[in-house]
């Protein structure tokens, strides 16, 4: 089951932190960490955007001005696929907005990070982007969806 928690409080759009977090019994992992709105933009995106961006995976692979095109998957892909990989493991996955301050999200991902991100710098940890160095490698088809998937659940096995 997958459950957004508070999504309207406060009224979105709002920007700030917001968190994935699995749930099973007693126990409680936090899978991701994010942010919203650090950067002014005419129409504002707020917590819960994101929260459903990530969810609908609506992103696959990203590119970069220093890398070759879609060589790695991009955070909303990465972020979904570990809500799904847990909501299929018999875990609550529970979304949650946390802070209104995205200024907070450093703060907010302990030192230790969270199953996704490394605690110091807050990105996606390098071993879940799948970062092939190949053009194209991860241009969207259901062929490299799969592939992404798989690796990406074994990756995460070892935290269930």
């Amino acid at each position: 089951m997958i459950t957004f928690e508070n999504p309207n409080m406060p009224q979105q759009p709002q920007k700030g932190v917001y968190a994935w977090y699995a749930k099973k019994g007693n126990e409680v992992k936090t899978i991701y960490i994010g942010a919203a709105g650090k950067k002014h933009t005419v129409l504002p995106k707020g917590t819960l955007y994101r929260g459903i961006c990530e969810l609908q995976r609506d992103c696959f692979s990203s590119n970069s001005d220093s890398s070759p095109r879609y060589d790695r998957l991009d955070t909303n892909f990465i972020v979904g696929t570990a809500v799904l990989f847990f909501s299929q493991n018999g875990y609550e996955c529970i979304w949650k907005h946390i802070s209104d301050d995205p200024q907070r999200e450093r703060e907010l991902v302990t030192p230790k990070g969270t199953i996704l991100q490394d605690g110091n710098t807050t990105n996606i940890k390098p071993v879940f982007k799948l970062i092939k160095g190949t053009k194209d490698y991860w241009k969207l088809s259901d062929s490299r969806v799969r592939e992404a998937e798989n690796a990406i659940y074994q990756l995460l096995a070892k935290y269930i």
